[in-house]
């Protein structure tokens, strides 16, 4: 009885050495598999991080603004100088606005009895013949404008006054060989803010020409003024609520920059 005790114990703690060596190997094999799947997890992320790293562009630096173009008409070019909108006399105006950029031109009459009338360039046009902007109409062989009715408290001509409907911001050059002698801000109706510069005509000083409806005006008295060449501003933009009759002629609010000539004393015309 002692030795068949003694055989089965021997039986059994073989019997667990085995079962102890199965779940070893067990053990090493699982280890062997999660080692090769963190590898093979891990080995692309590396080579697509150290990828990413070279490929991927590196950040450049702010642009450095230039200082010296201070002014917003330093990029200013001067305008077609064939281009001639309306006379005075012998006085030839230009179309104070690229043609790309204008969008219509019509003359008006104004409340001061002292304004000269122009005389317009061109053909007259009516609602029908709407373009977007000038340049198309130069393109098809004419200078067309528009006869505005006025406000009814009128007491010039039917072309007292010239109206060159222009995108806002739009650059706005001398019409005229001149000088300035006057630049001044105030309220268009009481409520609006404008800027009205007045130039003495070369070719005849006793003509001035007023031009108001602008913004970031850079003149001062005395700057003397080349047609075509010389920035009196840019054309600004005027609120939504305030009703442009010029709209009526264009596809857009109908903004633009103003001309009204005036007859001064002779006494003043030495300026």
């Amino acid at each position: 009885m002692h030795l068949v005790g003694a055989a089965y114990t021997l039986t059994g703690m073989h019997s667990l050495r085995n079962e102890r060596r199965q779940a070893s190997k067990l053990r090493r094999r699982q280890v062997r598999r999660r080692r090769i799947v963190a590898i093979a997890v891990v080995v692309p992320l590396v080579i697509g991080a150290i990828w990413a790293a070279y490929a991927w562009p590196a950040p450049r630096p702010a642009r450095v603004p230039d200082r010296t173009a201070v002014s917003p008409f330093g990029q200013a070019t001067a305008v077609d100088r064939r281009v001639v909108v309306a006379r005075l006399g012998g006085v030839e105006l230009l179309l104070p606005v690229k043609p790309d950029a204008t969008t219509a031109v019509a003359f008006h009459p104004v409340d001061n009895p002292n304004g000269v009338a122009f005389k317009p360039v061109g053909e007259p046009g009516d609602a029908s013949s709407v373009s977007s902007t000038l340049g198309d109409l130069l393109n098809s062989g004419g200078l067309r404008y528009y006869l505005l009715s006025g406000d009814g408290n009128d007491a010039s001509s039917r072309t007292g006054g010239l109206d060159v409907g222009a995108l806002p911001g739009a650059f706005v050059y001398a019409p005229v060989d001149g000088k300035v002698t006057s630049v001044t801000q105030y309220e268009l109706l009481g409520r609006y803010h404008d800027t009205e510069v007045q130039i003495q005509v070369a070719d005849d000083p006793s003509l001035l020409l007023v031009v108001t409806h602008l913004a970031k005006v850079p003149l001062k008295i005395g700057d003397d003024l080349t047609a075509g060449e010389s920035p009196l501003g840019v054309v600004r933009g005027f609120p939504p609520q305030f009703v442009q009759e010029l709209r009526r002629y264009t596809n857009d609010a109908g903004d633009h920059v103003q001309l009204v000539a005036l007859r001064v004393p002779t006494q003043l015309s030495g300026f």
